[in-house]
């Protein structure tokens, strides 16, 4: 395929490239413990342990 000068290519640092590896740790961390703790809450909820 021919490089034309017009083609939209994005830069890895741009607005519209998003990883993981350009956060903190930590936000890297509450990404992943955020959603499996709301997770467990809502089955620990639904199989009645707060009861």
């Amino acid at each position: 395929m021919a490089h034309r000068s017009h083609t939209h290519r994005h830069r890895p640092e741009g607005p519209c490239h998003f990883s993981l590896m350009s956060l903190s740790a930590t936000r890297r961390l509450l990404l992943v413990t955020v959603p499996l703790a709301l997770l467990w809450l809502t089955v620990s909820w639904a199989a009645g342990w707060w009861s």
